[in-house]
């Protein structure tokens, strides 16, 4: 199986959040890739949660012993551990090709004390991805998420800028259209009926040239949208 360069770097990034070496670097990442690859997202959550439970559990047991008061009702929830995640960690494994499945069949799945302690070594591994979650970073598969998110944010907030850009540049139309008719009235009321006095004419010339005004400004900022555009960043 080829490795994303993404998943790889986790891992990486895994072992020094971790402070130790993994066991099984590769595994790790072959089955964070499974997940993605087939949207097991939520089958592998749960196996890296039952791996930090075993192997939390385990060491208790171990530091208790066997006569302690409760070691029982651990040993019962252990195995009951183990068998929940072997059936996930089948799950994962049983989506890709058939020397993969061999290869985690040998390892991790014979009833034998020594693939038991692999297995649990590999546990040892997926704890520290929930660590890893717990501590708030993301995983590879949520980074792509929240990119993809940010890119549709970016992209809904263009649409909303130019949507409103062109209401207002259709707002401005209709005032333009609006000013310009008013002009037009005007200038024909002088016409038909010109002021008498001077302060008449003075006050007719000032009215006529405030709506020039106005329609000029208002043909500029149709013509130049960028001017009064609203910045959606």
């Amino acid at each position: 199986m080829n490795i994303r360069p993404d998943i790889a770097e986790f891992v990486v990034d895994l072992e020094v959040f971790g402070k130790r070496k993994l066991n099984y670097p590769l595994e790790v990442a072959e089955l964070l890739q499974i997940a993605v690859q087939t949207g097991l997202i939520s089958e592998f959550e749960e196996l890296t949660f039952q791996a930090k439970f075993l192997t939390r559990t385990q060491n208790i047991m171990k530091q208790i012993g066997h006569e302690a008061q409760g070691f029982e009702k651990l040993s019962t929830e252990f195995h009951s551990g183990i068998e929940k995640s072997l059936n996930l960690l089948k799950i994962l494994v049983g989506r890709v090709a058939t020397d993969i499945i061999q290869k985690y069949s040998d390892a991790f799945f014979a009833m034998e004390t020594e693939s038991f302690t692999r297995l649990m070594k590999l546990y040892s591994d997926l704890s520290w991805i929930k660590n890893w979650q717990i501590d708030g970073r993301p995983l590879p598969y949520e980074i792509k998420s929240s990119i993809i998110n940010a890119t549709q944010e970016h992209a809904n907030r263009q649409t909303i800028g130019n949507n409103q850009n062109n209401k207002s540049t259709k707002s401005l139309s209709r005032i333009q259209r609006s000013a310009v008719l008013t002009a037009v009235l005007f200038v024909l009321f002088l016409l038909i009926d010109p002021p008498v006095t001077i302060l008449g004419w003075i006050l007719s010339l000032g009215i006529a040239a405030l709506l020039a005004y106005i329609v000029i400004q208002i043909l500029f900022l149709t013509k130049n949208p960028n001017s009064h555009r609203i910045d959606f960043k």
